[in-house]
């Protein structure tokens, strides 16, 4: 090995920090490293000139972007299809070997080679966006921030999702709040402890992936779903959406058990249900099923109540749909009046007082449904 003595000042000391964090403080191996990058510059670059033109991102290498359509990797698209690419996929995740293409796990380890890594490909394929990134402790985070400033606000939109979902898979992050503005993203992130494989983390799912189990499932079964819609414009939206098990009942002259479906729906037992969460989860399935014109509700401590609009003509069937009303609050052991008008059924939790009242209504005889 040929020893040679250099002289370094402390400018040019400062800028090989980086390059001595990473070796523990040895010079010559912080040296020899930074040897390293400068010459791969030079390699793709040919002169010194370019070389350091395109680090600080004054030219944009166009070379590159065209090596890439050359080889088929890359293709050029117009902004506005971009644009409306973006758009109208909004709401469903991408998949994992997409995301893989644009990071590769297996050579971006930490939040600091992350930022070098998108920052640098941002300078290469024009993309105009400067990726910042923060956390407590690397590989380990307890507390996460990721920026991204300037871009295209859809393409911005598209890198953020990425970098998040590559988080999620490889660092065990979720996404705890997205703040958007004009010209810039910001993402929080918190430790996610994933429960079996493949899990995509809620914060994911609530900011990015709204829409994904919905695209999902008409992909599983499109003409389904196609039938179906076709079947609900052309009747302006008048079917009724419910279970097999409640047709079989409603069919036999029974009574059917919904509770069953508030308490999936929420994860717990009716009783454990508070009632400023049952009432609107009461508006949420009804609605869903088309059983009912329109809920109003209010959920406003001491004054909740629920207006059920309907256009059922029997005074059977409006009888049948009081209990079923009914039957839900009672088994989550809530006082509340009942009013039955033509078309309205109104319920009002007043508390304690009424439940002499509630206790003592009577339920309609069973014979003579005519759902």
């Amino acid at each position: 090995m040929i020893r040679k003595n250099i002289s370094l000042d402390d400018a040019h000391l400062l800028k090989l920090q980086p390059f001595l964090d990473r070796h523990g403080g040895n010079l010559s191996a912080a040296v020899r490293e930074a040897i390293e990058l400068a010459d791969l510059a030079l390699e793709k670059h040919g002169t010194p000139e370019k070389a350091a033109n395109s680090l600080n991102g004054s030219e944009i290498d166009f070379g590159g972007m065209e090596t890439l359509v050359e080889s088929g990797e890359g293709i050029m698209v117009s902004q506005q299809v971009l644009n409306w690419l973006v758009k109208n996929t909004s709401g469903r995740l991408l998949d994992e070997d997409v995301v893989h293409e644009l990071i590769n796990p297996y050579r971006i380890r930490t939040m600091s080679e992350l930022e070098g890594y998108l920052n640098a490909r941002s300078r290469k394929m024009g993309w105009n966006l400067e990726v910042s990134a923060a956390c407590g402790k690397e590989l380990d985070p307890e507390f996460s921030t990721v920026g991204f400033l300037g871009g295209d606000r859809d393409l911005r939109e598209l890198v953020v999702e990425t970098v998040c979902l590559f988080l999620a898979r490889w660092m065990s992050l979720d996404v705890e709040v997205v703040h958007r503005k004009s010209n810039s993203t910001t993402v929080y992130l918190k430790p996610f402890a994933r429960h079996e494989q493949g899990e995509i983390p809620p914060g994911i799912l609530k900011y990015f992936g709204s829409m994904d189990s919905m695209y999902r499932e008409i992909e599983r079964k499109v003409d389904f779903w196609k039938t179906l819609v076709e079947l609900y414009k052309f009747f302006n939206y008048q079917r009724i959406n419910i279970d097999r098990n409640l047709f079989e009942a409603f069919a036999a002259g029974e009574y059917p058990d919904i509770k069953k479906y508030f308490e999936v729906k929420a994860g717990r037992k009716l009783r454990e249900i508070p009632l400023s969460e049952l009432i609107p989860l009461f508006k949420h399935l009804f609605m869903a099923s088309q059983l009912v014109d329109d809920v109003e509700i209010n959920t406003e401590k001491g004054k909740e109540y629920i207006k059920v609009y309907h256009n059922y003509s029997s005074e059977k069937v409006s009888a049948k749909m009081v209990r079923l009303f009914s039957d839900v609050f009672r088994a989550g052991w809530h006082s509340f009046s009942v009013t039955s008008l033509k078309g309205l059924t109104i319920l009002e939790f007043n508390g304690p007082e009424v439940e002499k009242e509630i206790s003592g209504l009577p339920y309609p005889s069973d014979e003579g449904v005519e759902l």
